[in-house]
């Protein structure tokens, strides 16, 4: 038991590393106020993902990652939310605009948020263990909860079981952003996860 709440408090504080890069990196190209904080991290059933995040519609930011250990990281947002981020982007933010449609330029808005938040996350991890990480730009998906579910099961070729859960909050130019981070290495690779924090220095990881 022991053992698991340590692993847990490594993510956490690898959580907080890469919410802290990214932070760094979305203040830069938005030229705004950015704010990320990890409030806490769990492992939890992929299946499960659906009821800790609610059945309804949610946009999924896709990336599979790969090297010393392989995976794939996703970020979930709700539909106001996702276009509240793009709209930082674009610049044409909408408060009238509800309807859950949107348009390739808002998709690849917001993928390019996803794919700066999943770059800090994956370089994180790869300076953590001392490793070669790369990780491929994230794909957009608005669907039902657990249509996500199922998707990122195929996509990620029946990949592992568990994902490890960062319940987040993101808030860019004072509008609060729906956002979880979720990162689900391959069976395989999250054992050497595991093995790669008992070769890790405890100031590396806190530093």
């Amino acid at each position: 038991m022991e053992g698991e709440v340590n692993k847990l408090i490594h993510f956490k504080i690898m959580g907080d590393k890469g919410a802290e890069r990214a932070v760094e990196s979305l203040s830069m190209m938005l030229d705004t106020d950015v704010n990320m904080n990890i409030s806490s991290v769990n492992m939890v059933s992929l299946i499960t993902i659906p009821d800790i995040v609610g059945s309804d519609e949610v946009v999924s930011l896709f990336s599979p990652f790969m090297g010393t250990v392989s995976g794939s990281m996703f970020c979930l947002l709700s539909p106001d939310s996702t276009k509240k981020i793009a709209s930082v982007l674009l610049g044409d933010f909408d408060e009238e605009e509800s309807d859950g449609m949107f348009d390739e330029m808002q998709q690849s808005a917001a993928a390019e948020i996803g794919n700066i938040i999943t770059s800090s996350f994956v370089d994180v991890w790869a300076d953590t263990f001392g490793i070669e990480l790369s990780h491929e730009p994230p794909s957009f998906t608005y669907d039902f909860a657990d249509a996500i579910v199922d998707n990122v099961l195929i996509e990620a070729s029946q990949s592992g079981d568990f994902v490890i859960f960062f319940n987040s909050t993101l808030n860019v130019t004072n509008m609060d952003i729906d956002f979880n981070i979720l990162m689900m290495p391959d069976p395989e690779s999250l054992q050497k996860v595991f093995d790669l924090f008992e070769n890790v220095e405890p100031e590396s990881v806190t530093e």
